[in-house]
């Protein structure tokens, strides 16, 4: 700088220190944690992204959800009942006994449902079934790599049916099962549902029929024996009287008969019970066989008498705890159970575990059972191996009776020898045709009811609700997918803001501005389409050339929130500098495109506006445009000025306000840097000091160009311009460091480009400008 603008400066210093003193690096915040309203504002800004990420994930999971195969299902309802039910005591005792079987329990009948025999019986009835079409039914085929379709094999559909077939109780008081599957097809979901009911149903009623047929069986070769023994009966006493003319006994002689055949028949008695019950354990015996071969010996062999001693050792635990129960009903209700009652429940759990662990030694995990699992196998041995200890119990207790029955037998036949031979022999044979008649009549009774109840027995289930076709899938759920695409997009939308707001680094709030002590002159709308005031603004330069710049708002609309901002900025830089207008303003910014030239333009209008004498020199030789926005030429300006290529009077251009003078920044030359301190520049400033009241110089990016760095250094005032959501922070502040460095006098910054709506600082909301503007025109 010239020595005269050097000079100049020395009156200034004391004021400069003082703004200087206040210069500081910026504070840092200290809030902790997330403002509520910044979040508001934050949401609201990016309102357009996040509506476009919802309609995204919304519509790509609608489309995600028809790509989906629908899955459907269908569900029927079937009352199980126990063929002991449907049948009298005497008739279930003596089937029991002659099959074997015991109670059919409803969880039985539901592991029976549930495995892979059953599941192999459907998949056989619907292949065999004529009226089942079997092409509708995707779980009978599968597809080839080659893309063809072929059938499955019978067991691999039975796996299948067995995975989809669910039964579930539908009532804890009911025996009431409910059947559902699930399928692509809608079809095929009521098929094998209806199809798994009615095979429950007829494979249950063939086996009450076998269970039957098997007994009648039995009784009817037992009548046959007895006919044959009671013919004969009859024929050898009628020889007997015929040979020797005796036709009645004497009373002891009856007595002794009755009493040796009360014994015999009891005998025979105790002796049919101990064949039914070999005949129901070698059913149950042929059932663990089918099991896994070689089972009935391990059995027999190895666990069977480890689990009949403890058997009936837990069987006499239990009465013994029994009986302490029923002496003392309270005893469970004291605070301490007693010691014997506490070992006897001890013991019992211990020998039920014993006895539990016992019938799982003998199987592996890969031993199956008609396609149970490991667990369901388990139970239903333990429950086969339950039955043929109390089966093998009641045969000894039946062979025990047989000893003291032939003891008590043979001293009745040493009684009845002592009687005479012919008179012993006789009552013998009467009483040997009564008793085969007795047995003979219960006998054909217990066999006519048989035969009876066998035509009329039927299945175990009953179906309630046959299963319908559904109408709609139970999956996809399109509207949760919808909800969940909606959702995860919003999440999605969230962390991009997040990423993008950590990452953003630009001066995004006014807050960041009042973080530093830099004051803030004015916050400067965005320059958005500005219309003409019909009343004062201009739509075409009269003194300059071409259309009003929309930049240039005092000039297009002087009631316009906007130009009010301008002159708010003209009167805070009076104002700060105690009612003395600064005669030299020097409009800075720390990057290129923040509205430097814009702010400058029109703050120089707005001096003028108030009568000051204004001057504005466009001192951005790298990137001058204070020609273009008051329409002047720009081929003689203040570069060739200091090149001496024009005079003073050249240079200076009127404007379309009389007290504004514009100074354009002329020629362009290859050392701009080197104009600023050229002693021409020095000396035409000085004299134009004394001419104008107001001198606004617009300076190039102090942050990226240095070319200024000796206007900045000498004038009164330096006004520091930043954009709006585009300053970098870092930058901004290295530029007011670097302003700091030379010792400029920074006055305050302007923010550039503010948009109220969208400040989380929430220090000008988006009403602000409204309510302190409305009305406004009216007073302009």
């Amino acid at each position: 700088m010239s020595q005269s603008l050097q000079i100049n400066n020395n009156g200034k210093n004391q004021n400069r220190q003082e703004n200087l003193s206040t210069f500081s690096l910026p504070k840092q915040d200290q809030s902790g944690g997330l403002d509520p309203k910044t979040i508001v504002f934050t949401i609201f800004r990016y309102k357009w992204l996040i509506l476009l990420f919802l309609i995204a994930g919304g519509t790509a999971a609608w489309f995600y959800a028809d790509t989906i195969e629908p899955t459907y299902e269908s569900r029927g309802t079937i009352l199980v009942s126990s063929p002991d039910q449907q049948r009298d005591n005497e008739l279930s005792r003596i089937i029991n006994q002659t099959t074997g079987g015991g109670d059919a329990t409803l969880a039985n009948e539901m592991q029976v449902m549930q495995s892979h025999s059953f599941a192999r019986q459907v998949a056989r009835s619907l292949s065999e079934d004529e009226d089942t079409d079997i092409s509708d039914l995707p779980t009978f085929w599968r597809e080839k790599e080659d893309g063809s379709v072929e059938k499955k094999e019978l067991d691999a559909v039975a796996n299948s049916i067995r995975s989809g077939l669910k039964i579930q109780l539908v009532n804890r008081d009911s025996d009431v099962l409910e059947m559902s599957f699930t399928s692509s097809s809608p079809v095929e979901t009521a098929t094998i549902v209806n199809s798994a009911m009615n095979v429950y149903v007829e494979e249950s009623t063939i086996q009450n029929r076998k269970d039957a047929e098997s007994t009648t069986d039995f009784l009817e070769k037992e009548r046959a024996r007895l006919k044959e023994n009671l013919e004969e009966a009859e024929q050898e006493l009628k020889n007997f009287m015929d040979r020797t003319g005796i036709v009645a006994v004497n009373n002891q002689a009856s007595s002794a008969v009755n009493r040796r055949e009360q014994i015999q028949a009891e005998l025979e008695e105790v002796q049919l019970e101990l064949e039914a019950t070999e005949m129901a354990i070698k059913n149950q015996e042929e059932e663990l066989e089918r099991i896994r071969p070689g089972l009935v010996n391990d059995f027999s062999d190895a666990v069977a008498p480890r689990i009949q001693s403890r058997q009936e050792l837990l069987n006499e635990y239990e009465r013994e705890r029994y009986l302490i129960l029923q002496n003392y009903p309270n005893v469970r209700q004291r605070e301490e159970t007693p010691t014997q009652l506490k070992r006897l429940d001890e013991q019992i759990e211990n020998l039920k575990n014993e006895i539990s662990k016992l019938s799982e030694e003998i199987f592996s995990e890969q031993d199956e059972y008609m396609g149970m699992e490991s667990a369901e196998r388990t139970r239903m041995v333990t429950e086969i191996q339950t039955r043929l200890v109390e089966l093998r119990l009641q045969k000894s207790q039946y062979e025990s009776r047989i000893d003291v029955l032939q003891e008590r037998k043979a001293e009745a036949e040493e009684s009845f020898q002592e009687l005479p031979a012919e008179m012993t022999q006789l009552a013998q044979l009467q009483r040997d045709l009564e008793m085969q008649e007795q047995l003979y009549l219960d006998v054909s009774r217990r066999y006519a009811d048989m035969s009876t109840w066998k035509e009329t027995q039927y299945g175990n289930g009953r179906i309630i609700d046959l299963a319908t076709v559904p109408g709609a899938p139970i999956s996809p759920n399109k509207i949760l997918i919808l909800m969940m695409g909606i959702v995860l997009s919003g999440m999605l939308a969230g962390f991009v803001i997040v990423v993008r707001e950590f990452f953003d680094n630009s001066i995004s709030s006014i807050g960041t501005i009042k973080s530093h002590d830099i004051p803030m002159l004015a916050a400067i709308p965005a320059f958005k389409k500005i219309s003409v005031n019909n009343g004062s603004g201009l739509a075409k330069y009269e003194v300059g050339n071409g259309d009003v710049p929309n930049e240039m708002v005092l000039f297009r609309d002087r009631s316009n929130i906007v130009s009010e901002s301008i002159r708010r900025l003209k009167n805070n830089i009076i104002f700060q500098n105690a009612d003395n207008v600064p005669k030299t303003i020097a409009i800075t910014s720390s990057e290129k495109g923040e509205g430097k030239t814009s702010i400058a333009s029109n703050l120089a209008l707005a001096f003028a506006e108030e009568g000051y004498k204004t001057l504005i020199i466009d001192a951005d030789f790298r990137r001058p445009r204070v020609h273009t926005l008051f329409g002047l030429s720009n081929e003689r300006g203040i570069s060739d000025l200091i090149r001496g290529q024009a005079s003073a009077s050249e240079v200076i251009q009127s404007s379309d306000n009389k007290y504004l003078k514009v100074v354009t920044s002329g020629s362009k030359t290859d050392r701009p840097d080197s104009l600023v301190n050229d002693k021409n520049f020095g000396s035409f400033l000085k004299k134009t000091e004394s001419i104008f009241d107001v001198i606004i110089l617009d300076t190039p990016p102090f942050g990226i160009i240095s070319d200024s760095t000796s206007l900045l250094k000498n004038a009164d005032a330096t006004v520091m311009v930043a954009k709006y959501r585009k300053t970098n922070k870092q930058v901004y502040e290295h530029t007011l460091d670097e302003l700091r460095r030379i010792n400029a006098n920074v006055c305050g910054m302007v923010l550039n480009g503010f948009e109220p709506d969208k400040d989380p600082a929430g220090h000008y909301s988006s009403g602000y400008y409204k309510s302190m503007y409305e009305g406004y025109k009216s007073y302009v």
